[in-house]
């Protein structure tokens, strides 16, 4: 059975959540795993992972939390026009080393997901697509609600002059920009089973590469190094405070 646990409250929140992030397969990594796989880098792509080093504390710059920002009022404004109760969430699934991190579920809707993309210059939701059905094929969700943005303010001419502030998104102002795609899974049968074939070969490759004595020694000296670096640096700069 599948369980939704609902990131937006704390007292539903377990240690399942951020618990052994590397070991998950996430649905943000596939348009890279399939272009290692393709280009043949999928060895340096697992290493990288094993190697992952928690840094959830360092702040984000400004300019890297407007998506964040917008996807929480993006979802306040669709949930109230299409009568939905979207809350972002998370599932796991064991078995196939699986992290669904959704930015909406209702297991009400007609469309279960909803996904949130802002985006500057030529919409492509095909960027998505992986990403999108990974969701669906791990949850057995049937639809996806997409919601796409443009950042992009254009002068009279349809240049580009300004991205929009997060202040400027009211209402009105979606109304007129978002963009709404149903994907449904039926259409994206062929996709889904490639990426299920890809995610079991990463599955096998990343179990026998963590699994070896030799290698988790070499992870444990490297991430030492890293955080020794990081120490350094620290340091460093604490000496011109």
């Amino acid at each position: 059975m599948i369980q939704w646990i609902y990131t937006d409250s704390p007292e539903e929140q377990n240690e399942s959540v951020t618990n052994k992030r590397n070991f998950y397969i996430g649905g943000s990594e596939l348009n890279k795993i399939f272009e290692d796989f393709y280009k043949g880098d999928i060895i340096q792509n697992i290493f990288e992972k094993l190697c992952y080093i928690d840094s959830s504390h360092t702040v984000q710059p400004d300019w890297a939390t407007f998506g964040h920002k917008a996807e929480e009022i993006i979802r306040d404004y669709v949930n109230r026009k299409f009568k939905r109760n979207y809350r972002p969430a998370v599932s796991i699934n064991e078995s196939k080393q699986s992290r669904t991190n959704v930015d909406g579920y209702d297991k009400n809707a007609e469309e279960p997901l909803w996904e949130c993309k802002t985006y500057s210059g030529k919409e492509n939701i095909d960027k998505y697509m992986k990403q999108i059905t990974y969701y669906m094929l791990r949850n057995n969700l049937k639809s996806c609600l997409l919601t796409t943005l443009s950042k992009d303010v254009l002068d009279e001419n349809g240049k580009k002059i300004r991205n929009i502030t997060i202040e400027e998104l009211n209402d009105e102002e979606l109304e007129k920009r978002l963009t709404f795609h149903v994907i449904k899974f039926e259409d994206v049968k062929v996709l889904a089973k490639q990426i299920d074939n890809i995610c079991s070969e990463y599955s096998k490759l990343y179990n026998y590469i963590a699994n070896s004595h030799l290698m988790k020694k070499y992870i444990e000296d490297y991430k030492a190094m890293i955080f020794t670096q990081n120490s350094m640096v620290e340091t460093f700069m604490d000496s011109f405070k």
